[in-house]
């Protein structure tokens, strides 16, 4: 049996909530505590994805998809 889905699921909920942000969607929501909570579920550091996520290269990524 493979690995547990939770932390799979919670990861594409995050992916989703950065590729909205990145489109200038609900930006807020990064800013809420229940991001700490997703990230958390993901089993992510947050500091390093708040580290990581720079909405302009995301962007390009998207773009070039």
């Amino acid at each position: 049996m493979s690995a547990c889905p939770d932390p799979r699921l919670w990861c594409a909920v995050l992916g989703a909530a950065l590729h909205g942000a990145a489109k200038g969607k609900d930006v807020e929501w990064l800013a809420s505590p229940d991001v700490e909570a997703v990230r958390a579920l993901a089993g992510l550091d947050a500091e390093a994805v708040t580290a990581r996520f720079d909405p302009e290269r995301y962007r390009a990524l998207i773009l070039a998809a």
